[in-house]
């Protein structure tokens, strides 16, 4: 989902909130990625929560020009593979990450989703644990969360674990998975990396660009 960003120095940044329009210096990734799949799941009720997440009007997805333009290069290579990107998350506005923090706070209500996406947590612990941040890139418009899949069925590359699946199996270099299941991850990060992208250890979905475009600021318009 996030990266961990708790003791460093995004703690102390303001944050700014934009206006409720689509930010001018954001862009759709439909348009500046050829040929990409968007899934965005926080736009559905099929996502940790259970619920559409505050925000997420659409199954669409931003991210900040530079950001976009970077994920183009890396669709473009996937490409060349016989492969495509599919997008979990991209831009995430600030009520969404409030959304998640109110979420955290309250009683476990549904056992079986919890079975799906954090078996081995309670909501509270996927703030602790740094599966889930109280300041997110996503909302600078610099991170996304992704996989890779076979360009013409959609079907995608098996990672070992599901997106969003809370557990450290997912983390990005966990050896306990299979060698095709190490040799996918790889070759995600390796295409990500090779655009300016940094991958966060604990989910092997998640990367930012770096540097970012917007490190001091995060916004808040709809998806829509």
């Amino acid at each position: 989902m996030k990266e961990k960003e708790s003791g460093s120095h995004l703690e102390s940044l303001e944050y700014s909130t934009s206006m409720n329009k689509i930010h001018p210096e954001f862009i759709s990734l439909s348009e500046a990625c050829q040929g990409i799949r968007i899934q965005m799941d926080y736009s559905s009720i099929h996502n940790f929560t259970g619920q559409v997440v505050p925000g997420y009007k659409a199954q669409k997805a931003y991210m900040a020009k530079p950001s976009a333009e970077a994920l183009g290069r890396v669709q473009k290579k996937a490409l060349e593979l016989g492969l495509s990107l599919k997008i979990f998350d991209a831009y995430r506005p600030v009520k969404a990450v409030s959304f998640f923090q109110d979420w955290a706070q309250l009683p476990e209500t549904n056992p079986a989703l919890k079975a799906i996406y954090y078996p081995g947590f309670s909501r509270i612990d996927l703030f602790e644990q740094g599966f889930i941040a109280k300041q997110s890139s996503h909302s600078r418009g610099s991170a996304v969360d992704l996989t890779l899949c076979d360009h013409h069925s959609g079907h995608d590359l098996d990672m070992g674990s599901a997106f969003d699946y809370f557990d450290v199996i997912s983390h990005t270099d966990n050896d306990s998975i299979s060698d095709e299941q190490i040799k996918n991850r790889r070759l995600l990060k390796s295409l990500m990396e090779s655009e300016g992208f940094k991958n966060f250890f604990q989910e092997w979905w998640h990367f930012s660009l770096r540097p970012e475009p917007f490190p001091h600021d995060a916004f808040d318009f709809d998806i829509e």
